[in-house]
């Protein structure tokens, strides 16, 4: 392999609510990869540009429209043509008919069900929709959500959980309890974006990495909500975090959370205490 040759794509599956993906039909003329077949609508990630943006921009430039609701799903690596190309896959929530979006590359665009899908289709793509449809992903990004917040399994080396002292004030959830690090991402966003960035507002921390634990639906007052839950590792020392939102920070053993935890918080954490994933990020 030439490690000088490289490139990176982003390409979305975009689903409806009834299941079906839109695919797009290639051109069919010199230089397109797989032409005249039927693919997936993204493009090159551009210098500069993280894979997020790319395939915002992408959708942007081929269909006229971008999704306020989608995820990474994917990551590929294949050697083509004497380049490595890394395939960043996204997993989106389509929101609009077929009828309003607008063609601005390839032959045509249709919905297709991953149990129909044509004869033309580019090598692979089969392979990855028959996995999509089967996954959780694709059950979270199908449908439509009012509010999608992002929140955090926040634990240290001594495998106690970072929480929030939340602000007693009547215009929010839980109020004057303890509740986790986090909150709504924003359209356009993705939720690992978001949960990065609302760790920022309130700690002025990032985790070096995280990963998501769970996403689980959520019928709050104002309507339905996807929360995607991430489990981090606190790796700075606790003067280090400044807190930009609540009464105060604390960090507690599992077994020893506050009287005034929310209580599905609470739940959640002894369940995640159990399991392999809080032994990791407390240094086993």
């Amino acid at each position: 392999m030439n490690h000088e040759r490289r490139r990176a794509v982003a390409v979305g599956l975009l689903v409806a609510e009834d299941g079906r993906l839109l695919l797009q039909l290639r051109d069919q003329k010199p230089g397109i990869v797989n032409p005249g077949r039927w693919g997936f609508f993204g493009g090159h990630v551009e210098h500069g540009e993280t894979p997020a943006q790319a395939f915002l921009r992408e959708m942007s430039e081929e269909l006229g429209w971008r999704p306020r609701h989608f995820e990474p799903y994917a990551t590929r690596e294949v050697d083509r043509d004497g380049w490595h190309v890394t395939s960043h896959v996204f997993a989106a929530h389509l929101d609009v008919e077929p009828g309003a979006l607008t063609l601005g590359e390839g032959q045509a665009m249709a919905l297709v069900a991953p149990d129909a899908l044509p004869d033309a289709i580019t090598p692979g793509a089969a392979d990855v929709i028959e996995e999509f449809a089967g996954s959780d992903a694709c059950g979270r990004v199908r449908e439509r959500w009012e509010r999608i917040p992002a929140a955090g399994m926040l634990v240290d080396g001594r495998g106690r959980f970072l929480l929030q002292h939340r602000d007693d004030r009547p215009d929010i959830a839980n109020p004057g309890l303890w509740g986790s690090f986090g909150g709504a991402v924003e359209p356009y966003e993705t939720p690992h974006d978001g949960f990065t960035r609302e760790l920022r507002e309130e700690l002025g921390w990032r985790p070096a990495e995280f990963t998501l634990y769970a996403a689980a639906p959520w019928d709050a007052p104002w309507g339905r909500e996807l929360i995607y839950v991430f489990a981090a590792r606190v790796d700075v020392p606790e003067q280090a975090l400044v807190l930009g939102e609540g009464q105060a920070l604390g960090f507690f053993p599992p077994d020893a959370l506050p009287a005034d935890t929310v209580p599905a918080l609470a739940s959640l954490i002894r369940r995640f205490a159990r399991g392999t994933d809080y032994r990791a990020l407390a240094g086993g």
